[in-house]
């Protein structure tokens, strides 16, 4: 039995001691970051498959390329909907997240694509309404592979599979990470804590 986790850096586990973008980070996903934590409650192998920077096309994707098995179980912590990408391959052989090949689009990048696209194309709502489609289709997928399957996310969702986590109480309730952005390591303690105790209702 697998634990497969889908996400971006707060699922990865960006910023953590061993993961810090300084030091001998993107090595691999943290072990100190939920997904392994969960993991170790449950007693399971974990295959944390987070991408930093990802958006919420890109976990669907990445998802949805993932060579599951049917005695997996899968978390998804969804991203922030303003995010985007433009998906340059397609994927007949995964094997980690560098498989997927794409170009990030997001508010913090300064690339022509990105200007323009949030100055022309990106509507609040639309990405709202998108990313409810991705967790859906996403939910309806694993459902039909017979794969039990939860979904919470870092942002506010009213999407009834989501699971409210309260990952800004998360952020400023317990000590950063290392990078001062992303949740440190008793938050991600208590992320796995929340996790398990809706997996195991």
């Amino acid at each position: 039995m697998r634990l497969i986790t889908f996400g971006d850096s707060n699922t990865y586990g960006q910023g953590l001691p061993d993961c810090h973008w300084t030091g001998p980070g993107l090595l691999g996903p943290s072990k100190f970051a939920w997904p392994q934590l969960l993991a170790n409650k449950l007693e399971i192998e974990c295959h944390n498959a987070g991408i930093p920077g990802s958006s919420n096309k890109l976990i669907m994707h990445q998802l949805m390329s993932f060579p599951l098995l049917p005695t997996d179980t899968v978390v998804v912590l969804w991203s922030f909907p303003e995010r985007y990408c433009h998906l340059t391959n397609l994927v007949t052989d995964y094997k980690d997240w560098k498989t997927i090949k794409h170009r990030a689009i997001g508010p913090w990048l300064k690339t022509v694509s990105s200007r323009n696209y949030y100055k022309h194309i990106y509507k609040d709502l639309d990405q709202q309404i998108m990313t409810d489609h991705y967790i859906s289709y996403t939910n309806f997928y694993l459902k039909n592979l017979g794969i039990p399957n939860y979904h919470s996310s870092i942002v506010d969702s009213d999407h009834p599979l989501i699971f409210d986590i309260d990952y800004e109480g998360l952020r400023h309730n317990y000590p950063k990470a290392l990078d001062g952005g992303h949740i440190g390591p008793e938050a991600h303690a208590e992320l796995a804590k929340l996790i398990y105790e809706r997996i195991t209702l």
